[in-house]
């Protein structure tokens, strides 16, 4: 593993350091983008008036439960009302989608991507303002995006490189409509700099930074880009998943494929090279399965399959891709190894170096593998995991999860 000085990395480590702005991104919280909820994840219907709990790091509140406490090596309640339908959690802030169709956050709030027009830390949730009628949350690097049910979206939080889409470079403390979509949205996902959304014809838009090419438009360039662009390469093909990772992305096809651009110096573009592409490419080794959902983390990429197994590919140091070993990268996809019936999913974000903790529902139970040197698995250990074991919680049943930057959080 090699520190990535020329891709300068935010973080705020808590216990290990203070927040680090780089003046142009290259993080996903998971992902997710964080990535990173890193939408295209199937989602089961959620339980009638179950919430949220969290775990791994928390010096800005970011598991909201209203302390600062450096970290939790297992799960604390999120202090948020019963009726979660789904959680998002990006570098330090979480997020929650209500059933009422509006959405708390928490966590750091600098940058303003908490969206209550403060620009402060909040360990307790509170509601992000003037959001209602939303179906969809992701919350990425410093900032989070909203998918409202009339295929708007909205977007809060930083926005050095134009990653609001709001036609602007200013941060915005409060949630405003990004412009320049020609239909509606259906689906959106925020990565580190970069944000995605997959409109109602199938195809794909992204703007923000695309220093790697992770805009898929086939070009690299430090510019911001402040509005909506559309993803090249995907002619004739309609997408039905998306996921924006640490400067990539992914896309599911409707024929079970998987399209990937951007940054790939660890294989996660998994087309066996780890040769940066700036239009999307194949992943290779799919054949004989067809994929449902992606979801793309610090360097590394998950595949879920529709017979509800995990494939992934890219960076494995910490066993991020569950195949019983710490090889590392794998070019192309391997097996997640015992992990099936899964209906979410999500790769997440580590510090320093690449990697992330990985979270699955699988069979109704919530498991965990990969980086775990904060306690982001929640399983009490500070050990690294390269096969899925159980995390416990007082959910009754888990349907929605969250890999963010060293912490997690499932509802």
């Amino acid at each position: 593993m090699r520190l990535r000085t020329t891709r300068p990395r935010i973080r705020r480590l808590g216990v290990l350091g203070a927040l680090l702005l780089p003046a142009l991104l290259a993080v996903p919280a998971t992902a997710t983008a964080a990535g990173n909820d890193h939408e295209g994840k199937p989602k089961s219907k959620p339980a009638v008036a179950q919430g949220a709990e969290a775990f791994g790091v928390n010096d800005s509140g970011q598991l909201g439960d209203g302390s600062t406490t450096d970290r939790r090596l297992t799960a604390v309640t999120v202090a948020i009302p019963d009726g979660v339908k789904a959680v998002a959690a990006g570098v330090f802030h979480g997020l929650a989608l209500l059933n009422n169709g509006t959405v708390k956050s928490w966590g750091i709030g600098a940058n303003g991507e908490l969206g209550n027009g403060q620009t402060q830390d909040f360990p307790v949730p509170g509601s992000v303002a003037d959001l209602t009628g939303v179906k969809a949350i992701s919350a990425g690097g410093f900032f989070s995006l909203a998918l409202l049910d009339n295929g708007t979206v909205m977007s809060f939080g930083r926005n050095n490189v134009g990653q609001l889409g709001d036609g602007t470079t200013t941060a915005q403390p409060l949630p405003v409509a990004v412009i320049g979509l020609p239909r509606k949205a259906v689906a959106i996902s925020a990565g580190v700099d970069h944000s995605l959304a997959l409109l109602d014809d199938g195809t794909v838009w992204a703007w923000g930074g695309n220093g790697h090419g992770q805009l898929g438009n086939g070009t690299t360039s430090n510019q911001p880009q402040a509005t909506p662009i559309a993803v090249t390469g995907l002619t004739g093909v309609k997408v039905k998943a998306i996921s924006a990772g640490f400067t990539f992305s992914l896309a599911a096809l409707g024929d079970g494929s998987v399209r990937a651009w951007g940054d790939n110096d660890h294989g996660q573009l998994g087309n066996n090279s780890t040769t940066d592409s700036s239009s999307p490419v194949a992943v290779a080794g799919l054949a004989g399965v067809k994929v449902k959902a992606v979801s793309a983390g610090d360097d590394y990429s998950l595949a879920l399959l529709t017979s509800g197994r995990v494939k992934g590919w890219g960076f494995n140091a910490n066993g991020e891709l569950g195949d019983g070993t710490f090889t590392s990268p794998r070019l192309t996809p391997v097996d997640t190894v015992g992990v099936t019936g899964v209906t979410a999913l999500d790769a997440g974000f580590g510090e320093k170096f690449p990697g992330g903790q990985s979270l699955a529902v699988a069979n109704g139970k919530l498991v965990g593998w990969g980086l775990n040197v904060l306690g982001q698995l929640g399983n009490g250990t500070l050990t690294s995991r390269n096969l899925a074991a159980p995390i416990r919680t007082g959910l009754g049943r888990p349907h929605s999860v969250a890999a963010g930057q060293l912490f997690s959080v499932v509802s």
